[in-house]
């Protein structure tokens, strides 16, 4: 196969992913028809059959599993290749794209990010807002902030501070339905819950106190809306104790002591020396902190 075919090992990548023609198509952004005939042409090329064709999808044949492990080392390589090339830029300009939560998007950036673009106007920042953590081997983000020490070798952390939690509740919520006595009389309160998400679950399986996410009556994964909803009188919420109590919440069961959220700035050790990234991870670091005081 020549060079130029470089791309064929990719759909041949993302087909084996998937397992399927339909599924691998949508992601890589082509049509069905087009990666079908993309593969048959690549197969006919090779001189055997990469996939073994079936009404459950595609399995790889023992001569495709033979290849697919040697192209995985290629693509490594490749996005390697990505990290190093945009490592070594060392101008003020350009794309930094960088990689938050819901929270940290909404309740602190917003306060931070106009000062960053006013004294670096040629930096285009990309931010990615998901509670999932970005890919950064695969360039997702260039910088990510999150709320757990990351434990691949490749990746550069940055332990920043520890943002305290609390349960909070509005004035009139509390008025109209009094406040909790203690942690024991706290769930027969409404608590706004998560949905899928298991860090509520977790959280009190750390305490010592057996909580299921179908427990709570208002759920929703989008953590936003419960400070939202907790504003306006919807419930109790738990929440970062700086944004609480800037939104007018009140604290309650201030005795139930939760572990505090430790926040880390990440980036792949192959970017760490680009200029706007370090920058950026620099005025994070510093301004980041001021927020949460």
């Amino acid at each position: 196969m020549n060079g130029e075919n470089w791309q064929w090992w990719q759909y041949f990548l993302s087909i084996a992913q998937w397992g399927s023609l339909s599924r691998a198509a949508e992601q890589l952004r082509v049509s069905q028809p087009t990666l079908s005939r993309q593969l048959q042409a690549m197969e006919k090329q090779l001189g055997q059959p990469l996939f073994d064709r079936s009404t459950q999808g595609l399995r790889l044949t023992e001569f495709g599993r033979g290849m697919l492990e040697e192209c995985q080392t290629m693509q490594a390589s490749a996005e390697r290749l990505q990290r190093l090339a945009a490592g070594q830029a060392h101008t003020l300009s350009g794309r930094v794209r960088l990689a938050v939560n819901e929270p940290v998007a909404l309740y602190y950036l917003p306060k931070i990010l106009p000062d960053f673009m006013q004294a670096y106007p040629q930096v285009s920042v990309e931010v990615e807002v998901s509670n999932r953590a970005s890919n950064l081997d695969k360039r997702d983000a260039d910088v990510a902030v999150r709320m757990f020490a990351p434990t691949q070798l490749d990746l550069i952390c940055r332990h920043l501070f520890d943002i305290p939690l609390g349960f909070y509740a509005s004035k009139q919520y509390l008025a109209q339905h009094g406040t909790p006595s203690g942690p024991s009389d706290l769930f027969a309160h409404r608590v706004l819950g998560y949905d899928r998400d298991p860090q509520f679950e977790d959280g009190g399986r750390q305490l010592g106190i057996p909580i299921k996410n179908e427990q709570f009556m208002l759920r929703t994964d989008f953590m936003p809306l419960h400070l939202e909803l907790a504003k306006h009188h919807g419930g109790i919420v738990v929440s970062h104790k700086p944004v609480c109590e800037q939104a007018g919440l009140i604290e309650v069961c201030g005795e139930l002591k939760l572990p505090a959220l430790p926040i880390y700035l990440v980036c792949h050790r192959d970017v760490q020396h680009n200029k706007k990234i370090r920058v950026l991870m620099d005025f994070l670091a510093e301004r980041l902190a001021s927020v949460e005081q």
